[in-house]
């Protein structure tokens, strides 16, 4: 891929991509690390210039899937704080920080697959490939993911 051709595929995927991981990790610094390793094992990787840029995009999301794994298992072990508290109030700034915490309580395989699907817009095969798994165990997941966030909400009375 040329410094050109390069330049255009990160204007377009950085800002999401910072996005999803942000939603998978702690810390700016972790973050950046992990944003820039993600370019750069794409680029090590020497796929072929004719790749379409979707394919291409899958694969850094990939790349960077399984980065954010390497890190959670390399980490100790934190001890579990009590469940944060979910309080109503749609629309402010608490509210959004209140929702980002409820989801942060999904566990990482949930997490990463309602963003992929919602935020990202990814469709089942995409998803499946990103994070190594069957087609036909998507759904199921997805449905189980949003089930248990639903409760997480509703527990702490953030309503339907």
């Amino acid at each position: 891929m040329d410094e050109e051709n390069f330049r255009a595929f990160y204007e377009q995927t950085a800002r999401n991509l910072r996005a999803y991981l942000r939603s998978m990790v702690f810390g700016q610094d972790i973050l950046d690390d992990l944003l820039q390793e993600s370019y750069f094992r794409l680029l090590k990787a020497k796929l072929p210039d004719a790749m379409e840029d979707s394919h291409r995009r899958n694969y850094l999301y990939r790349i960077a899937t399984n980065l954010v794994h390497d890190h959670r298992r390399s980490r100790k072990p934190e001890p579990l704080a009590e469940e944060p508290a979910v309080p109503s109030g749609a629309g402010s700034l608490d509210a959004a920080q209140d929702i980002g915490r409820a989801f942060d309580r999904l566990k990482p395989r949930e997490r990463d697959a309602l963003w992929l699907a919602y935020v990202e817009c990814f469709d089942h095969r995409e998803i499946a490939a990103i994070l190594r798994m069957r087609t036909a165990s998507i759904r199921p997941m997805l449905a189980r993911a949003r089930a248990r966030f639903a409760d997480i909400l509703r527990r702490h009375g953030a309503g339907e």
